[in-house]
This record gives C-alpha cells, sequence and structure tokens, in this order.
C-alpha cells in the first residue's frame, strides 16, 4: 500500500500508517469497508439515554401540531412502531465497545468524529479500526482554529466531520464557516459537512434553528471556488436535494458525497432511488459509505447490508462504495 505523507504531520502519519496496514497479501487492504460518518458518541448525545430507532422507518409519520412534541417524539424514538428496531446501550463504555465490535466484525475502518477526547478515547480501544476526527457546530459554538491546530499538532484530527452547522441555521457559505475552511485547504484535511435531513420535526424539540435551506448543496459552490484544493464532502449526499447534488457534482469534480442514515433509516423505496439517481448521474465514484450510527451500533452491520443487497448495483459498484472511493478521497492508496 502506498500512502502520499508528504503534507502530514509525524505524529498525524504514524496514525495513518497503524491504521491502514495492509494484509500481507501485495495490494489487498487490509479493510472491506470504509466508513466516513462514524460517530464516537455517549449514551445522551442523542436525546435520553436508551433511545430505541427503526432500521428502516417505514413513514415519516404527521404531527398534530396543537398536541405536545411528546406525542410524536414517542413515536419517533420512544416506541417506535417498525420491524426492525434499534436500541441504544445507556451506559458509555457499553456503547463504545458495541460500536468497535461492529467494526471488527465487518472488518471496517471508521472516521469517527466528535467530541476530541470521547474520539481519543475509542481510537485507543479501537485496535487500529479508528481515525480521529473533530466534529462540531450543531448548538453554532465553533472551535477555535488554535484549538483545531492543537489537536492536529497531537494526531488527533484527521478530517473535520461531521460539521452541523446547518442545525444552527448557518450555510456552507456563510462567512463564519470561511476560517474553517481556509483552515482545512491549508493543511489539507478533508471535511465532512452536513447536507440534508435531522430529526424530523427537530426544529421544534432539538434545535430550533434547523433549515431545511441551509442545507441546499448550491450553498456550497462559493465554497469550492474559493477553495479549489479543499476536499469535502456533503453527508447524507444532500438528501433530498438530488438534482442540486448532482450538478454540484458535475459542476465540481473533487466534491463527494457520503450516504450515511439514509442507508439504514430511510425505506428501501426511498433510499434505493435516491442512490440510483446518483448513480444514473454518473458519480457512482464519488459515492462513499457513512453510517451515522451514533448511539445505534447495530445500524453499522444494517447499513453496509442495504448496501450489499441493493438489486440494482454492481459487484464493482458496491465495493467502491464500500471501500475504494473512501480510499480514493483519503489518499490511501492500495
Amino acid at each position: 500500500m502506498i500512502l502520499d505523507l508528504r503534507r502530514l504531520g509525524t505524529a498525524s502519519a504514524a496514525i495513518i500508517l497503524l491504521a491502514l496496514a495492509t494484509t500481507p497479501a501485495q495490494g489487498q487492504a487490509r479493510f472491506d469497508v470504509i466508513d466516513m460518518h462514524f460517530h464516537a458518541d455517549r449514551p445522551d448525545d442523542e436525546g435520553p439515554p436508551g433511545g430505541k430507532a427503526c432500521a428502516p422507518y417505514p413513514e415519516w409519520a404527521p404531527r398534530d401540531p396543537g398536541q405536545p412534541i411528546d406525542a410524536y417524539l414517542d413515536w419517533f424514538t420512544g416506541h417506535p412502531r417498525c420491524s426492525h428496531i434499534l436500541s441504544a446501550p445507556s451506559d458509555g463504555a457499553t456503547l463504545r465497545d458495541r460500536g468497535i465490535a461492529q467494526l471488527k466484525r465487518y472488518n471496517v475502518l471508521a472516521l469517527a468524529g466528535g467530541n476530541a477526547s470521547v474520539v481519543e478515547d475509542y481510537r485507543q480501544h479501537g485496535d487500529g479500526h479508528i481515525l480521529p476526527s473533530v466534529g462540531f457546530g450543531s448548538s453554532g459554538k465553533l472551535p477555535s482554529i488554535d484549538t483545531l491546530r492543537r489537536l492536529r499538532a497531537e494526531g488527533k484530527v484527521q478530517a473535520l466531520s461531521e460539521i452541523t452547522v446547518q442545525y444552527a441555521g448557518i450555510a456552507p457559505d456563510d462567512p463564519r464557516m470561511e476560517p474553517y475552511f481556509a483552515f482545512a485547504e491549508a493543511n489539507d484535511i478533508p471535511v465532512g459537512l452536513h447536507l440534508g435531513p435531522g430529526p424530523p420535526g427537530t426544529a421544534y424539540f432539538a434545535t430550533p434553528d434547523y433549515r431545511v435551506a441551509a442545507g441546499d448543496p448550491l450553498r456550497l459552490e462559493a465554497v469550492l471556488t474559493r477553495h479549489p484544493k479543499l476536499r469535502i464532502y456533503a453527508a447524507h449526499a444532500g438528501w433530498p436535494f438530488a438534482d442540486a447534488m448532482i450538478a454540484m457534482m458535475f459542476a465540481h469534480p473533487q466534491l463527494y458525497v457520503d450516504i450515511a442514515v439514509l442507508d439504514w433509516a430511510y425505506p428501501d423505496q426511498q433510499f434505493y432511488p435516491y442512490l440510483r439517481r446518483l448513480i444514473d448521474g454518473g458519480m457512482e465514484r464519488r459515492i462513499m459509505f457513512g453510517s451515522d450510527n451514533m448511539v445505534w451500533p447495530d445500524a453499522i452491520g444494517a447499513a453496509i447490508e442495504r448496501i450489499r443487497k441493493a438489486p440494482f448495483l454492481t459487484e464493482r459498484q458496491k465495493r467502491l462504495i464500500l471501500h475504494d472511493n473512501a480510499a480514493r478521497f483519503l489518499r490511501i492508496d492500495g
């Protein structure tokens, strides 16, 4: 395996070399899957510990705005009604260990985002399955560039992902984001940016500033032209803006996407047509796997199996999505 380490610091290079070692077979990648959207979460990061989720949800239920939001939340994560329910561990160590167990079971290298100390805890327990990233933005509070610079020097930043400022109503072309894109470009650090859905009704119970319009892929255009060397991918493939996403990827060939959460929480009749739209648009080499597991570790396997069972994907396309596209994006050349 040939690694491009020219722009990485010594600590960063050491982590990459450790995590991405090859098997004895020449040119054979160690990992079968690269997860570009793994959350190193604590049990209360997605609401009260022990919440549940459907894999997938059969529908997006209506809500009566005249009633308290509690009943809607009970449908969504309290007592969801579906055939496959995921349960979240209430203990932090159990959550971490179950997530890492899923990575080992499916032979996954995961780009893990979140609080730096939690990510480091996952990495130390991950047996080489974790690449450290830094995620931020849902609250609208942004880290200082000095903090990111320090974490990079310590080898704790391989990417800025997932940047979730859409939940704070901040679009990619907002001036507040400019220092982060400039920092990432200058240091050749990949960026994963949330463009797409939040939990149904999130503006009414969790993130009041979330706006669908802030996730429009077209809002990325000024960023891409201002930072032509920036490596960036749109989380959730910009759902549901398929036309805008394809237009942006066509015009800006450096732009990639991941299909996180769509691949386990969305029903086949919604996820598969969206994925096929990207494939038919000629973007098969820029679609990357992501689980967006959050506090439900079993989502990782569910998402992988949805790709493996997709009836319209060739074996080559499955390999591209599950591994090769991310390896290329991260500049891991096997």
